[in-house]
């Protein structure tokens, strides 16, 4: 029985276990809250934060507009205004209530389980999972509720928000006692649908994603932590803070073949056909002569032939359904994975930090490497000999060819693509000619209008201290 089936039928099963036993015998049983935490096991509450929170950020709107669409990875082939940047109010809702209200409350509880229950590994589970998400609502809307979030039960029902920089730093520390916390106890394998109760591999991802939200940092001299010396502490000491080491090691969501279980990009091409690879991409691969191509992209007639971001519906009709690259079949099957992180990014994270300093990061050029072949083998390819793997001797070039690398490596993680152009300008993408924007790719997300009416007065004293209105041309701390 298929692990999302089979814990709801666990479930269903204690319950009816429960209606099956005599009233009196169980008077204190029924009068029991069963909707209180410390009463419901952490595996049954771990698969669903776990797939409502990937789901939200891979598949819908959010993955496939916004980060792939906006990161021109893909184009919009039909009702193209998403990729004018004009669109109703539930893309910036979705994600919000999504990964609050769902996904993260569910590891908020998850981290109480297992203190009330003396397990480790289930809070560090809850604490990395949670620090995820977190990391993506502050990449995609700015200041965010975070140190007082998730506590409406508790009595914070009006959370403020804290500073970017403040959520990256309180991250990062949350990621370490993570890590510390991680020791020999099992947790239920089935569960855990990213790594199946291996903890060595949830170690490996808690450091890895703090070296992610430290480069985010790197080059920012307001940072509130000691930026160089968070990273040399997790680089030069891999016996306490392994980071990924192989292919293997990425953090990834492997789906099932049947609804509601398979990839949600799988389930879109169903009833959708909206979207293809964008020419931005295609351009640059074929440029290249890189081999990721075929696995990125379809070819239609024997050639691949990406799609302009934001043309119009005319325009884009003219171009044609059946005469434009589809997204490579590897994304969009039943099974296919939905990535939260890989050995790739972060080889190209070392590279960068090697370049701006960061000794314990190696040497550049081996890290630019190691990333290029580690995307090429995520998908079973060889870097041809033609292939260029060298870095300038000219830093600014070399941190270039890094952030291009990793852009392109980066496909199908739309939401971390479209926030490493936002940080870095590379590649030097454009808005469309037609956009709703004044000629730029967004920089953020709105907030969403519940915030408005529920926590108005933190919701605008977040916006004044970012410096702007709710707009998408706001700049967020990272790229200031």
């Amino acid at each position: 029985m298929k692990f999302f089936h089979r814990l709801s039928y666990s479930a269903a099963l204690i319950a009816g276990l429960f209606l099956a036993s005599g009233c009196e015998k169980n008077f204190d049983l029924i009068n029991t809250n069963p909707n209180d935490p410390t009463s419901l096991p952490p595996e049954l509450l771990m698969p669903h934060g776990i797939r409502v929170g990937v789901n939200t950020i891979w598949g819908g709107s959010l993955g496939q507009d916004v980060g792939s669409g906006w990161s021109q990875h893909w184009a919009r082939i039909q009702y193209t205004e998403i990729d004018q940047y004009n669109f109703t109010t539930d893309v910036q809702d979705t994600p919000w209530q999504n990964l609050y209200i769902e996904a993260n409350a569910d590891f908020e509880k998850i981290i109480d389980l297992g203190k009330a229950g003396g397990n480790e590994n289930y809070q560090a589970i809850g604490l990395i999972m949670r620090s995820y998400f977190f990391s993506q609502l502050t990449d995609i809307y700015g200041d965010i509720p975070y140190s007082e979030a998730l506590k409406g039960t508790k009595g914070t029902t009006y959370p403020k928000y804290d500073a970017q920089k403040d959520v990256y730093a309180g991250l990062v520390k949350d990621l370490k006692t993570a890590s510390e916390l991680i020791n020999t106890k099992t947790v239920n394998t089935a569960a855990d649908l990213i790594y199946g109760g291996d903890m060595t591999k949830w170690k490996k991802f808690a450091n890895s994603l703090s070296l992610r939200l430290l480069n985010r940092m790197l080059a920012k001299s307001d940072a509130p932590i000691d930026v160089k010396a968070e990273m040399t502490r997790i680089l030069s000491d891999p016996t306490k803070y392994p980071v990924m080491t192989a292919v293997s090691d990425n953090a990834k969501l492997v789906y099932l073949t049947d609804a509601p279980n398979n990839n949600p990009i799988n389930q879109n091409r169903k009833t959708r056909d909206d979207h293809r690879v964008s020419k931005t991409l295609t351009d640059k691969l074929q440029a290249l002569n890189d081999p990721r191509l075929a696995v990125y992209a379809n070819k239609v007639n024997g050639a691949y032939v990406g799609v302009p971001n934001g043309l119009s519906n005319t325009e884009a009709g003219a171009l044609g359904l059946a005469k434009t690259s589809k997204v490579g079949d590897y994304f969009v099957a039943a099974t296919s994975p939905s990535v939260l992180m890989t050995f790739a990014e972060l080889n190209f994270i070392k590279a960068e930090a090697a370049l701006r300093g960061v000794t314990a990061a190696g040497t550049a050029e081996t890290n630019y490497a190691a990333g290029i072949k580690a995307s090429m083998d995520q998908y079973g390819l060889s870097i041809p000999s033609t292939y260029t793997t060298t870095l300038s001797s000219d830093t600014n070039q070399a941190i270039n060819q890094v952030l291009e690398q990793k852009w392109i490596a980066l496909f199908g993680q739309g939401i971390e693509a479209w926030t490493e152009f936002r940080r870095t300008g590379v590649p030097a993408l454009k808005a469309p000619a037609i956009n709703y924007n004044s000629n730029m790719i967004p920089t953020r997300l709105p907030y969403p209008s519940s915030e408005e009416n529920l926590n108005g007065a933190n919701m605008k004293a977040a916006l004044a201290s970012m410096g702007g209105g709710n707009t998408m041309q706001l700049k967020l701390w990272f790229a200031k």
